[in-house]
C-alpha cells in the first residue's frame, strides 16, 4: 500500500532533519524522511541520521582530536608538579568509544524525527 505525504525529504542530515521536523510540527504536514541505513565508515555503508558531519566528518574528527590531546597534557603536567606517568593508549577502545557515541547520536536524530511525527524510512528513495 502506497503512502501519501505532503513532504518527503531525502536524507536525515541537518537540513533534512530540520525541514522534516519544521513541516511536521508547524504546518501539520504528513512528512517522511528517507535515509540509507546507518553503518560505520566503509565502502558499503553511507547512511545514518545526522548526516555527514555527525556520522563521518566533524563529530568523529573532534572526538579523535580531543583524545589525541591527552598525550601532550600528561607530558606538560610534569612542569606543574605532577609525577604521573604517561599511561598506555588503547586504540581499539578509543575507536569503540567513538563508534558508540556516533551510534548514540544517530539514535538522537531518529528520535527527534519520530518525536515530531515524521515517518523515518530507512532505504533508498527516488
Amino acid at each position: 500500500m502506497a503512502e501519501e505525504y505532503d513532504l518527503v525529504t531525502l536524507g536525515a542530515g541537518s537540513g533534512g532533519t530540520r525541514a522534516s521536523r519544521f513541516a511536521a510540527q508547524y504546518y501539520n504536514a504528513k512528512v517522511a524522511c528517507v535515509e540509507l541505513p546507518f553503518g560505520f565508515v566503509s565502502s558499503e555503508s553511507i547512511g545514518g541520521a545526522g548526516g555527514t558531519c555527525v556520522i563521518r566528518g566533524c563529530v568523529p574528527k573532534k572526538l579523535l582530536v580531543y583524545a589525541s590531546a591527552f598525550r601532550d597534557e600528561f607530558d606538560d603536567a610534569v612542569g606543574f608538579g605532577w609525577t604521573a606517568a604517561r599511561p598506555p593508549h588503547d586504540w581499539k577502545k578509543l575507536i569503540a568509544s567513538k563508534s558508540k557515541e556516533i551510534q548514540r547520536l544517530n539514535g538522537v536524530y531518529v528520535n527527534l524525527l519520530k518525536g515530531a511525527g515524521v515517518d523515518y524510512i530507512e532505504g533508498r528513495c527516488a
